[in-house]
């Protein structure tokens, strides 16, 4: 579509004079624009107003595994362009009291900022309200429990910013697809969905489960089917979680019809499902962009998975957090997406993730 009306008898056409002198004033005018910026700071050659001031900021997180790799580099090279202190903690497998007790320590260590996480209504209300009436400019990320944040709201007076994804919408993307794929691939109206969850009651994994149950359930109403779903406790560790998938599988195989995972343990299923020649009798996907995740989309032992920018959790909850120590603005949310990796994209986020799995040692992870 052209950017100007394509009627051109409607502009005058200039002479080759009047076209030299316009060009001619045009060009002074930039001229004259580029010295007066130069005299700006920060603006066209002049030098930034950029001050570096020294400070740490102390990421807490709930369970520290592979999916945090892009977390922990975004956090630390927005740590490292302003000149700040990074440091990224937290318990592995996810326990609930492990992290109020680094989150309780990292505020002992008296931070400029945090980057917390809040996964259930009550533990963490306290150690997040610490921060914040002891100075410390507070961002929740990855995951906020909304009671969780009303509760550090009426404590301190303040409702912390959250960076991250909005996990009903993003279940319910997985719902749909989740049923759609077992209908095509088994051929039946009924059956059963496996939702997996590596941490029972943890707030993002929940919603996402219920979210799921939501598009399966609107997925039946629109295509006459009655598909049904229920959570089964799984592990980050790939060998524990194999042995529970093969256990549900052996108990009630004749009933599932699908595999759909709140976290990235779909890519065990997918692993599973390759050694026991079960690939494309159920559909499997989950959430996440673990290299486990992703080779197995590529091989079609995985349909779907659903990603959530973790790179922007932690490159945007450092700005943020930054932004409201240093220049007192205070940080509200931002929705990191649900991105929904196929086959039919897998090889461009392959390429874009590539960078991530080659930085897993500078994350700490092998």
């Amino acid at each position: 579509m052209p950017l100007v009306p394509s009627d051109s008898s409607r502009y005058p056409k200039l002479s080759r004079r009047q076209a030299l002198l316009r060009s001619a004033q045009v060009g002074g005018a930039a001229a004259a624009a580029l010295s007066f910026a130069s005299g700006l700071p920060g603006i066209a050659g002049a030098a930034p107003a950029f001050k570096q001031t020294r400070g740490k900021i102390i990421f807490v997180t709930h369970d520290l595994n592979e999916f945090f790799v892009p977390i922990i580099l975004g956090s630390k090279e927005f740590a490292n362009y302003v000149g700040w202190d990074h440091q990224f903690v937290g318990p592995s497998p996810g326990d609930v009291q492990k992290t109020v007790d680094a989150q309780l320590n990292a505020i002992q260590q008296g931070p400029t900022a945090v980057g917390f996480t809040i996964i259930d209504p009550n533990a963490f209300t306290s150690s997040v309200s610490q921060a914040i009436q002891a100075g410390i400019s507070v961002v929740i990320y990855n995951t906020a429990d909304p009671l969780g944040m009303a509760n550090v709201q009426k404590a301190t007076g303040i409702m912390p910013g959250y960076v991250g994804q909005e996990f009903l919408g993003a279940g319910r993307t997985q719902g749909l697809l989740a049923a759609k794929l077992a209908q095509q691939y088994t051929g039946r109206k009924d059956g059963k969905i496996v939702v997996q969850n590596i941490q029972p009651g943890h707030f993002a994994l929940e919603t996402r489960a219920k979210g799921t149950g939501v598009g399966v359930q609107e997925y039946n109403q629109q295509n006459g089917t009655t598909f049904t779903w229920e959570q089964l406790a799984s592990s980050t560790n790939e060998v524990e979680a194999a042995s529970r998938i093969a256990a549900k599988w052996a108990a009630e195989g004749d009933q599932i019809v699908g595999w759909a995972s709140t976290d990235f343990t779909h890519g065990f299923v997918g692993n599973w499902a390759k050694q026991n020649g079960l690939v494309g009798k159920f559909s499997v996907g989950g959430f996440d962009l673990t290299p486990t995740v992703m080779t197995d989309i590529g091989d079609g032992s995985v349909d779907w998975t659903v990603a959530q920018n973790p790179y922007g959790q932690g490159w945007i909850t450092a700005s943020l957090a930054y932004m409201q120590s240093q220049y007192k603005y205070p940080a509200f949310n931002y929705d990191t997406g649900a991105e929904l990796v196929t086959k039919d994209n897998i090889a461009a986020i392959l390429e874009r993730e590539q960078v991530w799995t080659d930085r897993r040692g500078e994350a700490g992870f092998r």
